[in-house]
């Protein structure tokens, strides 16, 4: 008796183990359940060494080092060139949460710019804070021309270039509002206008010596000095927003650290893992379908001149569906192409030949790495 009861409930749990089985292949797909049954290709051993880059410490004549560690807030790093053989890093290395009612709520953040020379030696040091609220004491701070420049609060620090942390404040015109409509037009496109290297509309919210109806204004950079000026009318309010735009002279952060150059970063070997269906929703324009892909490993390299960096990166997805060829079981180049461009979005770099070191970033980390020549 008690050897027919455990039988039954061996023969039960197989029974409820198959149902089981076959409701997750009904979920997922019955083509990609069974796809996923069948064993993966062996890696090949000239990839076993692979690391992921946060385990790389050297290769060849190049040291590699962590240079900010990673964190929630620091979501982006911004790199200016300042000299043939300095460059200028600003990272966020703290952020603190505010909540002033009524749903104003968001993050403050403490903000490091560290100078370099071109060994990668810190230099100096310079320290600001910002908000993600356009309202905040803080102002709006933005790093181009090699300056930092608070468009709100109006005033640029020249440390980039020079060292020299005081606070300048822009230069006003028309301040007292004095100026006739004329005499303001005229400055605007004669003066203004033809010199400008950089404009923008600007409202003079935080000043409450300006009436309420006088408060359009604009802001622009010329003969290496910073101006604002007052009681703009509507008309050149909105014809400096707009020529600011056509022009490419808005008042943006520069930033010279970007994507890898595809030239410089090749997936040597894909390792699938998984095979993944999904049923994408219908559209006015398009029916619901099911595309599929896989979830696997890249394995990456980076030529650094004689030398090349070596690391894979996990969770990268390969289609295995396009408009051309509707068989889930095949792959195309385009395909790949892409797979290959999502790894290279995944890392920001920044490489001189006058400089001798290298910084490159992972964004799911969001650590930033700095590569030095050790000969």
């Amino acid at each position: 008796m008690k050897q027919k009861t455990i039988m039954y409930s061996l023969v039960t749990i197989a029974v409820l183990f198959i149902i089981y089985q076959i409701n997750v292949s009904l979920a997922l797909g019955l083509d990609t359940f069974v796809i996923n049954l069948f064993p993966r290709k062996k890696l090949p051993s000239e990839f076993a060494a692979y690391k992921n880059l946060s385990e790389v410490k050297k290769f060849g004549n190049h040291d590699v080092s962590l240079f900010q560690k990673g964190a929630e807030y620091c979501y982006t790093f911004q790199i200016l060139e300042i000299a043939n053989d300095k460059i200028m890093v600003k990272v966020i290395t703290k952020s603190e949460p505010y909540d002033h009612g009524g749903g104003n709520t968001g993050d403050n953040y403490s903000n490091t710019l560290f100078k370099m020379d071109s060994f990668g030696k810190v230099l100096d040091t310079i320290n600001f804070k910002t908000s993600s609220s356009d309202q905040s004491e803080f102002g709006e701070i933005v790093l181009l021309n090699k300056q930092i420049v608070n468009k709100a609060l109006l005033y640029y620090q020249t440390w980039p270039a020079n060292g020299n942390k005081t606070k300048k404040a822009f230069i006003p015109v028309n301040k007292d509002l004095s100026w006739s409509a004329e005499k303001l037009s005229k400055y605007y496109y004669d003066t203004i206008v033809p010199n400008c290297i950089y404009l923008e509309s600007f409202y003079a919210w935080r000043d409450d010596s300006i009436p309420y109806k006088k408060r359009e204004s604009i802001i622009y950079y010329a003969n290496n000095h910073w101006y604002v000026v007052y009681g703009a009318s509507e008309d050149i309010y909105n014809n400096a927003r707009d020529l600011s735009s056509e022009q490419h002279k808005k008042i943006n952060d520069e930033n010279v650290f970007h994507t890898i150059p595809n030239d410089k970063i090749k997936v040597r070997y894909y390792q699938k893992l998984e095979y993944i269906s999904n049923m994408a929703g219908q559209t006015q324009s398009n029916s619901p379908y099911t595309y599929y892909y896989w979830d696997g490993i890249a394995y990456v390299n980076i030529p650094f001149e004689k030398d090349t960096l070596k690391f894979k990166k996990e969770d990268i997805f390969l289609d295995d569906y396009s408009n051309k060829e509707k068989s889930i079981y095949s792959t195309t180049k385009d395909n790949w192409t892409e797979m290959e461009n999502a790894v290279n979005k995944k890392y920001s770099y920044y490489s001189n030949p006058n400089l001798k070191f290298t910084l490159i970033s992972e964004d799911k980390s969001k650590n930033l790495y700095i590569i030095r020549k050790t000969k």
